[in-house]
């Protein structure tokens, strides 16, 4: 069966590599997917899950945004941040989220903590859902 070479990285560290059977990421303009002899892409991702299954398994990050890129069955994703599902506290995450809405409603929207703590708010969410959605599955 065909396969896909992927590679997750962040600033701070390469936080998977593998061969995958497919996946599904979050881009720009919504969900799109992935699969062998997929054409040449690169595109922007948007804070969301990516999901991909692995020998029958599956496997979701909540990404903080970034980019893809897919040519020749290599996937490279550079993504601002990429947390595995099982690893997320919950709630840490909702702490994060809780403090970044606090600070929000004391900013001027439009400056750049006020666009900082937006993105800590989005990521929370999308750490958040993706906890809330594994636990319910078990």
């Amino acid at each position: 069966m065909a396969s896909l070479d992927l590679d997750i990285t962040t600033p701070e560290s390469q936080v998977f590599k593998g061969t995958i059977d497919e996946l599904i990421a979050p881009g720009a303009g919504g969900l799109f997917g992935v699969r062998p002899s997929h054409a040449p892409l690169l595109a922007s991702l948007k804070p969301g899950i990516l999901s991909f299954t692995q020998a029958g398994a599956s496997h979701h990050f909540a990404l903080g945004g970034g980019f893809i890129e897919i040519a020749d069955d290599h996937v490279r994703v550079l993504a601002d941040t990429a947390d595995r599902g099982e690893d997320i506290d919950l709630e840490r995450a909702r702490a994060a989220l809780a403090d970044a809405t606090a600070k929000l409603d004391e900013l001027v929207p439009g400056t750049s903590e006020y666009l900082y703590q937006q993105a800590r708010q989005v990521r929370a969410q999308q750490r958040i859902q993706l906890a809330t959605m594994l636990a319910s599955s078990k």
